[in-house]
This record gives C-alpha cells, sequence and structure tokens, in this order.
C-alpha cells in the first residue's frame, strides 16, 4: 500500500540444524533467508528507524512508499552474532526489544522450557491439568508439536500464576527441565553484547519486561513494577534514557489501557504490538502492527 509502513517482527536468526521438533515454529528463520531479506529492502525500500517512524506519526508526515521498519524482539544471542552484522554491513538500521530478566544468565523463556521439555521427552505420553486433567499423547513429532500449541494456547490466556503452574506441571510429567545448553536458540546476549550494540548508531534497544510475562495478564501493580526494573535494567547498563518498548506476546488480549498508560508514565515514546498487519502515519504509536516473518510460515510480505 502506497505510503503504508511495513514493521518486520524478528526474534531470531539462525545456522543451527533443528533436532527434532526444536524451533518447528519458525521463530529462528535461517540466516540465508534473513540475508536475502535483508538485501532486498535494502535495494527495494525505503528503510526507517523506529526514531524515523516516531517522527511520522507525531507530526502525521507520510510514509514513504515502501517503507519498513526492522524490529527484533526478546534479546537472543544470535541477534548479536548473526544478525546485527548483516545488519551492519548493510547499513540497515534496527531496533532490539530486551527481557532483561534473561541477559547474561541461563533463564530460559517459558515457551522455550515448554518446546525443550517436550522435544527432549522419550514417553508416549503425560498427563497433566489445564483448564482441566489432560493425557496428551508424545508418540510422534507432530503429537509433540501439537502438545506445545495446546499448551501454549492456554498458558497465553491464563494468569501468569496458572501459566507458572502449568510450566511446572509439563517439566515434572516429562521429567525434563528445560536447559539453555539444548541448543544454540536458546541462548541470549550477555550485558557486553547489548551494550555493544547501543553503542552502533544504527541501532536502538528498547524494553520488553524483565520476565517476558504477559502485561496484561499482570495485577495492575506487578506490571508496573515489571515495566519499571525493566527500564531500570537497561538504563543503569546502557547509561542513558530508554523511550521504546514492545510488548511481550502482543497480540490485542496481551496488553491494554492501563498498561499503555504505565508505559507512558516511565517516558515510552512507541510500543508496536505483534497484530499482524501494516501502519499508516496516522495510526497510534502504541497500536502500530508488525508482520512476524517465519513464524508459524508467515512470509516475507515483499516479493
Amino acid at each position: 500500500m502506497e505510503n503504508s509502513l511495513t514493521i518486520l517482527l524478528y526474534h531470531g536468526v539462525s545456522v543451527k540444524q533443528p533436532s527434532g521438533i526444536e524451533n518447528y515454529s519458525g521463530k529462528h528463520i535461517k540466516q540465508e533467508d534473513f540475508s536475502r531479506q535483508m538485501s532486498f529492502i535494502k535495494k527495494n525500500c525505503a528503510v526507517l528507524s523506529i526514531d524515523d517512524v516516531v517522527k511520522h506519526c507525531l507530526t502525521r508526515k507520510p510514509f514513504p512508499d515502501k517503507a519498513v521498519t526492522v524490529t527484533f524482539d526478546d534479546g537472543f544471542k544470535n541477534n548479536y552474532t548473526i544478525a546485527a552484522p548483516i545488519l551492519n554491513e548493510l547499513k540497515i538500521p534496527a531496533v532490539f526489544y530486551i527481557s532483561t530478566g534473561f541477559i547474561g544468565n541461563d533463564n530460559m523463556f517459558w515457551v522455550d522450557i515448554l518446546e525443550d521439555s517436550i522435544n527432549r521427552c522419550s514417553k508416549l505420553e503425560i498427563n497433566i491439568t489445564l483448564s482441566n486433567p489432560v493425557s496428551i499423547s508424545l508418540s510422534t513429532d507432530q503429537d509433540k508439536i501439537k502438545a506445545i500449541d495446546e499448551i501454549k494456547k492456554y498458558c497465553k490466556q491464563a494468569s501468569t500464576a496458572k501459566k507458572d503452574r502449568v510450566l511446572g506441571d509439563v517439566q515434572k510429567a516429562t521429567g525434563i527441565t528445560g536447559l539453555v545448553s539444548s541448543s544454540d536458540n536458546y541462548r541470549k546476549m550477555d550485558w557486553p553484547e547489548v551494550r555493544e550494540l547501543d553503542l552502533n548508531p544504527l541501532f536502538t534497544i528498547g524494553g520488553h519486561t524483565q520476565r517476558h510475562n504477559i502485561l496484561s495478564a499482570l495485577p495492575k501493580d506487578e506490571m508496573k513494577i515489571e515495566i519499571s526494573r525493566s527500564l531500570k535494567d537497561l538504563e543503569k547498563n546502557l547509561n542513558h534514557k530508554i523511550v521504546h518498548y514492545s510488548y511481550p506476546e502482543g497480540q490485542r488480549n496481551h496488553y491494554n489501557q492501563e498498561v499503555i498508560d504505565a508505559l507512558k508514565e516511565e517516558g515510552i515514546l512507541c510500543c508496536p504490538s505483534a497484530v499482524h498487519g501494516i501502519n499508516s502515519a496516522e495510526d497510534d504509536l502504541f497500536h502500530l502492527k508488525r508482520i512476524m516473518v517465519g513464524f508459524q510460515g508467515t512470509r516475507f510480505p515483499f516479493s
């Protein structure tokens, strides 16, 4: 669409061959695919930084034709080792939204714990409780994928406490504790790497909570603490104010006006969602849509 903005949402860029069903969702796209996509937008699109996006939306100045912005969520190490060198070589700006509680340690995102526990489980069936007690087949890879999708769907609609309880139940039932060492794709950056990205004028660092909890699922006080602590982590380690953020999960039910108000109170200027779609300069900076390239087969939106 003319004068529209496409925001590309990535999580990881990988050179690793998956083991079993690891990365079945396509969250970490292949290095050659990412390189090809970045070369395409460099040659054919108007690539904007996230600060450019803010300026256009605040002034309502129409975006240039084929405007595109590159974003990354979470803070995986392959953002630093694989994606950033490609972006740097092509002089493409990008914003990296960081979940600070996972930086420089072996903590894992709950979806990765779930995937790893079920992927490495040798049992043919497990019994857990979601809304009700259920028996879940793990006989085949397809059964395992179905199981993960079913459990994730429940957890993304549940409270944080229920999600954490289910995660513990899955690890107990499978007999497998999720381990970062199971895959390079589970590794996150450390603070020196985040600082190095931040020092590159092409790159912007934003917040993405401390623990990647769904903000609308938290009590208001806990939600505000989650946002505040994540920004303090970033500002302490990077030594400057942070004005960019993105919502964990980022679908319409994962944030609300209370969340937006809390972000604005902290000085955040822009917080895109993960709702699929494109944008105009008339759109609200806290409701911008993105396209999650590669995830669940989502195609790169340019031909």
